[in-house]
C-alpha cells in the first residue's frame, strides 16, 4: 500500500517563531492529538516501516520531528494500569479518576471540567475528532460526565448538550442503547447540529457551517478503503473552525489501540501512519500561523506491550497483510464451520496472508499447532491448556500468525491489554517547552488549561 508521507514537504520542525513580530500571550490555535494505545515502540516501528519503504526520502514521522519531546506517565488514580476513560479524563480535565469513569472524580459524583469547555467559554471554536465512535471513551472524556464509559446513550446526550462546534467520528454506539428513547441522531439535530453521514455531504461543508456532527465509519487504514480518513476529518475541522477567536481541536487515532489489543502489528503500523497524516495536516496549518499555534501529540496509554528487538527488514512482511485481524478470524471461523479445510491447507493460506511462508522447525510447528486447534468443531473449548494460556479466547490460528509476523519484523507483543509504560509526548510552537521532559498525563491537561485561561 502506498501511503502519503508529509515529512519531506514539511521539512524540519525547527523554524524561527515570532521573529520581529508582536507575539500573543496565549495560543489562538490548539491541536491536542492523542494516539490511543500509541506507545514509544508503536511510533518507532511505524517510522522504521516508512524509512525502509521509502529509503530515498529518509522519512521521519511528523510527530517524531516536532520541537520538543517528553515522556508521560499514564496510571489511573490508584496507580493501576489505566483504561482510556481514566486516561482521557486526566488529559482532558487535568485530574485523575478511576478506570471506567469519564469526567467525574473517583467518588463517581463530583464533576470534573474539561478544558474543551474552558476553550468554548473563552470564545474559541471547539472540535472533537476521532477515528472510532464519537461517543467512545477518549473523545467522550472531553464533553461527558458519566460513572461508566459504557453509558453510550447518556454520553450522546452530553454530546448534544455540549454546544461544541464540530464532531467527527464513527457511528455513535448509543444508537444501540436508545430503545424507547430519542435516537442519538435526533438528539443532535434537535440541539441544532447538522448531521453529515456521507462523503458528498462532507465535502460540501464550508467555512461558516455551524454545529456539525460527522458520523461516518472509517474502516481500517490497512485495507485502503477509507472513504474519509482521519486526516480529512482534521482538515475539514480546520476549515470549519478557523475564526478570529481561534479554536481548540482534539484529534484521536483510536484504532491504534484496537490493533494493539489484537497484537496486529501491520494494522497498528498503518493506523499510526494514518494518525501521523492527521498530525501533518495540523502542523501544516500551525506553520502558517507560527506565532499563534500550539500542537501537542501524546497517547492515553500503551497497548500490547510492544517491544522492538531488532531493526529487521519488515516492509515485505507488513505489506503481505492486506486486512485487519477480524477478516482472518472470520475466514478461519468459516473454514471451521464448513469443515472443508485441513490444518496444513489452512496454514498454507494463512502463512501467505501474513508473509510468514518461510517459517521453519519449531516456529512453523507452533503456528501449525495453533491452526489445528482453531479448526476443531467442538462446541466447548477443548484446546490444550498451553494453547489457551498462549492465546486466551482469541483465535489461536490468527494470533499465532500475528505473533510470527511480529517476530519476523523484529518485534514482540507481551500483552493483549494496556500497560503502564511511559508514552511519548511531542509538541510544536512557542509554548512547546511546557510539554517536554518527564511528566504526568494530568500535567498536560493542567498546562493546556492554564494557556487557554491565561
Amino acid at each position: 500500500m502506498n501511503r502519503r508521507f508529509f515529512i519531506g514537504t514539511l521539512g524540519s520542525a525547527a523554524v524561527a517563531l515570532g521573529a520581529g513580530r508582536t507575539q500573543p500571550h496565549k495560543p489562538k490555535y490548539i491541536f491536542y492529538m492523542i494516539g490511543d494505545g500509541m506507545g514509544v515502540a508503536q511510533r518507532e516501528v511505524a517510522e522504521r516501516y516508512a524509512r525502509m519503504k521509502y529509503p530515498s526520502r529518509k522519512p521521519r514521522l511528523v510527530m517524531n520531528s516536532l520541537q520538543v519531546d517528553g515522556l508521560t506517565a499514564t496510571v489511573e488514580v490508584s496507580g493501576k494500569v489505566t483504561d482510556s476513560a481514566a486516561a482521557g479524563t486526566a488529559l482532558a480535565c487535568g485530574a485523575k479518576t478511576a478506570n471506567g469513569v469519564l469526567g467525574l472524580k473517583p467518588d463517581l459524583k463530583t464533576p470534573l471540567r474539561s478544558m474543551a469547555f474552558d476553550a468554548k467559554d473563552a470564545g474559541m471554536q471547539v472540535g472533537i475528532v476521532t477515528s472510532v465512535p464519537i461517543d467512545h471513551a477518549t473523545p467522550a472524556s472531553f464533553y461527558a460526565q458519566v460513572p461508566k464509559r459504557s453509558m453510550y446513550y447518556e454520553i450522546d446526550e452530553f454530546l448534544a448538550a455540549s454546544d461544541f462546534d464540530y464532531f467527527a467520528g464513527e457511528t455513535m454506539l448509543g444508537r444501540k442503547k436508545a430503545k424507547g428513547k430519542t435516537a442519538p441522531d435526533k438528539l443532535v439535530k434537535t440541539a441544532g447540529y447538522q448531521l453529515v453521514q456521507d462523503r458528498t455531504s462532507f465535502d460540501a461543508l464550508r467555512k461558516g457551517d455551524a454545529k456539525v456532527v460527522v458520523e461516518k465509519d472509517l474502516g481500517y487504514a490497512i485495507e485502503g478503503a477509507q472513504d474519509i480518513p482521519l486526516a480529512d476529518f482534521t482538515r475539514k475541522g480546520i476549515e470549519l473552525l478557523d475564526n478570529d477567536a481561534g479554536f481548540f481541536m482534539m484529534v484521536e487515532g483510536g484504532k491504534i489501540d484496537w490493533s494493539g489489543h489484537a497484537n496486529d502489528l501491520a494494522t497498528n503500523v498503518h493506523e499510526t501512519l494514518a494518525f501521523d497524516e492527521a498530525v501533518a495536516v495540523a502542523l501544516e496549518f500551525c506553520k502558517k500561523h507560527p506565532d499563534e499555534s500550539l500542537l501537542v501529540v501524546t497517547a492515553d496509554h500503551e497497548t500490547g506491550g510492544l517491544n522492538l528487538l531488532e531493526d529487521k527488514p519488515l516492509v515485505s512482511v507488513i505489506d503481505a497483510q492486506k486486512h485487519q485481524t477480524s477478516f482472518y478470524t472470520r475466514q478461519v471461523s468459516k473454514w471451521k464451520k464448513e469443515g472443508t479445510m485441513d490444518a496444513e491447507s489452512a496454514y498454507a493460506e494463512l502463512s501467505k496472508s501474513f508473509g510468514i511462508e518461510n517459517l521453519q522447525g519449531e516456529n512453523k510447528a507452533e503456528v501449525l499447532k495453533a491452526v489445528a486447534a482453531s479448526l476443531t468443531d467442538e462446541t466447548t473449548d477443548t484446546r490444550s491448556k498451553e494453547i489457551q494460556k498462549m492465546y486466551g479466547k482469541k483465535n489461536a490460528a490468527v494470533t499465532s500468525c500475528l505473533h510470527a509476523l511480529a517476530a519476523q519484523a523484529g518485534a514482540k507483543w507481551t500483552s493483549f491489554g494496556h500497560t503502564s509504560t511511559l508514552v511519548g509526548t511531542s509538541a510544536w510552537g512557542r509554548w512547546a517547552e511546557g510539554f517536554g521532559g518527564q511528566n504526568d498525563n494530568t500535567d498536560l491537561g493542567i498546562n493546556l488549561r492554564k494557556l487557554i485561561l491565561s
